[in-house]
Formats: structure tokens, sequence, C-alpha cells
């Protein structure tokens, strides 16, 4: 929620004066929030904003940026195929940049997806993002660890689990194993 309230700030304080690079990254930065907090629709109005003002800046680093952010969210919403090629598009804007860490974020994001099974209808009513949550529950890795493994802060992993644990009807970690077990999700 602070996260939240600062980007709306930061939106408000970009616009008077104009200050167009700001607002893109802050559009980007609302953009993730609202991917990981499942707000797809306005995860995608933020992109296009940020991407619009990309490309009226003449600005292909920051146009990277945001290619990868929506590869994140098509992600979210299990659109792998698209992810994979947002990511491609942001690659070839890197590759003559030599942008590496950027580059490097892109290697991680396709990585990702490669190893990301399909899991059908998402059982239970469950996102793409809280069943790739539940599966590494599942292995048996801390909270500290999804977090890592996601690219997500802890805060938001405990998030995620609420919202599984109140989905599958149970009240911890070891009934949500167990669940995913018995329903091929580990």
């Amino acid at each position: 929620e602070a996260a939240r309230s600062h980007a709306e700030q930061a939106l408000r304080l970009a616009g008077d004066p104009a200050q167009p690079l700001v607002l893109l990254a802050t559009h980007r930065f609302a953009a993730q929030l609202d991917t990981e907090a499942g707000q797809y629709a306005d995860a995608e109005q933020h992109l296009n904003q940020a991407l619009a003002l990309a490309d009226a800046c003449a600005a292909p680093f920051e146009r990277a940026l945001t290619l990868l952010t929506r590869a994140e969210l098509r992600a979210a919403t299990g659109a792998i195929d698209e992810a994979r090629t947002l990511v491609d598009q942001a690659r070839d804007i890197c590759i003559p940049l030599g942008a590496r860490p950027t580059l490097a974020r892109a290697d991680a994001l396709a990585a990702r997806f490669s190893a990301a099974p399909v899991v059908p209808g998402h059982a239970a009513g469950l996102s793409t993002r809280e069943v790739e949550v539940l599966r590494l529950v599942a292995r048996g890795l801390s909270d500290s660890e999804v977090a890592e493994q996601l690219f997500l802060a802890r805060r938001t992993v405990n998030t995620h689990l609420t919202n599984i644990y109140t989905k599958l009807d149970v009240n911890n970690r070891a009934a949500a194993t167990r669940w995913a077990i018995e329903n091929g999700i580990d």
C-alpha cells in the first residue's frame, strides 16, 4: 500500500511540470505493482502510457525496460508465448546499446518462462502467479526463497499465500502443499 501511494504521488508530481521520463518510469513501476496485485487491466493501462512516452521521447532503453515489464504481465496472465516475444523485442533493443544488466534480466525472464509448466485451467481459480508460488512452496522453499526465485518482495509472496489458502480453503502451508501434490502442481 505504501508503494502504491508513493507511485500515485509520483505520477501527480511528474506531470507538473511535465517530466516525461519520470512519468514513464512511474507508470512502469505502477504496472509492476498492479501485476503483482493481480490488477492486470490497470497494469496494461500503465504500460500503454509508458510505451507511448518512450516512443514520444525516442527513448529505446526505456522502451526495452517497459517491454520486459509487459512480458512479466503477460506471463502472469498465462500468455507465455507472447511474453517470450516481448523479451526477444527487448533483447533486440538492448544488444546494440550494450545494456548488459538489462540483457541479464531478459535472460532470467526467458529462463523462467521456459521452466514454467502450463497448468490447465488453473484449478481452484488460482492465478498463474499463485500457481507459481504454490509450486515452489510445495517443493519446500521458504517465503524468502520463493520471493528470490520469482523476483518478488517477500511481502508479495505472503499476500499470494494468503490468497491461495483462501481459494483452496486451507489454513496452512502443509495443507496447501498436500493440495498441490494431489492436484499435480508440484
